[in-house]
Formats: structure tokens, sequence, C-alpha cells
């Protein structure tokens, strides 16, 4: 392959490059030491990045600080940063450079989250992206809506967002349970006049339970992240908090307007507490 690669210009070399993906292009300057200074290069790894990354990190709550344009990419690939005061953090896909965020619950509208009864309260946990988290205190339905600009996010890119949570077990009658993980929930994911619309649970693989019941495994296990009626399974997270995919959308180029984003119980049988919300996360989804 090196042989290859010395026979062509550096120009044609840049070309071919920039069209790969970005681990390809980091993949180039292990293999090639002829090409090293070109894969390395910021005028390469230019292209990987957003092109309005300078002004997204000034909005970050701390500097961040790199050598490189490559280094930049893969700081924010391998870690999200906080923007906006710490509301909202943002990140890189490592396969495609496509931008990612995660709107915290400040940035959230919450059925009850400000009653004058205290519904909701604002707590500090390990392993948060974000200072607090919310809990809810008291009995109420779950809603929960979010909302993004479509400007912020890359184009001809299909996203998914995600509510990010923990179920904790809360004693129901003699035994420890999860009971706001098996109420049905609903989501709506709308883009201008497209609506992307789901059924989901909180437990994970809680839907795959229901449809054991009815003994249609083939079902569950042929589409995998649906149970028999279409329902949508949460599952646990490598940073070991829960997610449950809330819908899909496709931007296309300079697409105008908001991505809006909403989750509402189902069955109308009142929260029973047991669940802490970290935010929602938009990211690709391949």
């Amino acid at each position: 392959m090196e042989g290859f690669i010395n026979y062509l210009p550096e120009g044609c070399l840049y070309e071919v490059i920039r069209r790969t993906s970005p681990d390809t292009a980091h993949n180039f300057s292990l293999t090639s030491t002829s090409c090293r200074s070109m894969a390395d290069s910021d005028f390469l790894w230019k292209n990987f990045l957003p092109s309005d990354y300078a002004t997204i990190l000034s909005r970050t709550v701390d500097p961040v600080v790199f050598n490189s344009k490559k280094d930049l990419f893969f700081q924010l690939s391998n870690r999200h940063v906080l923007i906006n005061g710490g509301k909202m953090s943002f990140g890189l896909d490592r396969g495609n450079g496509a931008k990612c965020y995660m709107l915290s619950t400040s940035m959230l509208d919450i059925d009850f989250a400000d009653a004058p009864h205290f519904y909701w309260r604002r707590i500090s946990v390990d392993n948060s992206r974000f200072s607090e988290v919310m809990e809810p205190m008291f009995h109420c339905q779950l809603g929960i809506r979010g909302k993004i600009d479509c400007k912020a996010l890359s184009p001809k890119t299909k996203y998914a967002a995600y509510l990010v949570y923990k179920l904790t077990e809360i004693l129901d009658g003699q035994y420890y349970r999860h009971p706001i993980g098996q109420i049905k929930q609903r989501t709506f994911v709308t883009v201008g006049k497209n609506i992307t619309k789901n059924t989901v649970y909180l437990e994970p693989d809680y839907g795959k339970y229901v449809s054991k019941i009815f003994n249609e495994w083939k079902i569950a296990y042929e589409n995998p992240e649906f149970d028999i009626m279409g329902t949508i399974s949460a599952k646990e997270r490598a940073d070991g908090w829960m997610e449950v995919e809330l819908g899909e959308f496709y931007l296309e180029k300079d697409e105008d307007g908001e991505v809006q984003i909403k989750l509402k119980e189902n069955d109308a049988q009142g929260l029973k507490s047991g669940i802490v919300i970290q935010g929602i996360d938009i990211r690709p989804k391949y």
C-alpha cells in the first residue's frame, strides 16, 4: 500500500484522505510514513471539524487546550465539553465528525418542575455531565419536552434523541421494583412536518419480558430494538446511566426551524418517583 501511495501527488493524496472517515485518516498516519505529514495536518483535519467549531469553543465553560486540529477532534470525540454556562454538553461523533449535544434538565420543560408544591427537586449525583439532575418527590404524570435549533446540528445526518436517566428501586408492598419503568411512555420527535412517534418502556428489556409472556421471542429477537407491540426497549449505557430512544430524524442541508422532542406518560397512572433525569442526548444514529 505504501509503495502505491508514494506515487500519488500530494494534492491527490489530500483529496483521497479527506473523503474518508476520521478513523481512516488517522490510520493513514499510522500505516504510511510517506503520508503521515498530510494525514496529521491541520489542513486535512479542519475538514472533520464543524465549520463553526471556534464559535462553539468560545461558549465552553472551561477552555479547551489542544495542540492541533487532529488533537481537538479526538478530544471532542472522546469526551463532551460543557457549553452555555453548563446547561448543555457538546462533542463530535467519532465516525463522521457530526455534532452531538446533551440538553441538561435546565433546558427541558418538565411538567410540574416549577410547581409550588415542589413535585421535583434538583440534586447532584456522581457520574453526571451536569452539576444538577432532577428527581421527582411526589406523584405526578411524567411529561418532558426539549428542543434544539436545526442549524446547531450537522446537515445531511440521521440523528436520534435519547432520554438519559437512572431508575431507583422503591418499596412496593413487599418487593423493591421500578414501577415507573413498567409504564408505557409515548414519544414524539418533530422536525417541520415530519413526526416520529414511538412507545417506550423506561425499564431495560421490559418490552421483551412482555413479549415472552406471549411466546413471541422470535419476533423480538429479529428486531431487538422493539418488542412485538413496536415498543422501544431502554438499555444501559457504558457510563452507568440508562437511555431510551425517543425518536429519529434526518436533517437536510441548511434546514430551518427546531427539532422538538417530547415524552408523555401513556397510561396516565401517575409518576411514582423512582427516576433521576440527566437530560436528552442528541447524536447520529447508524
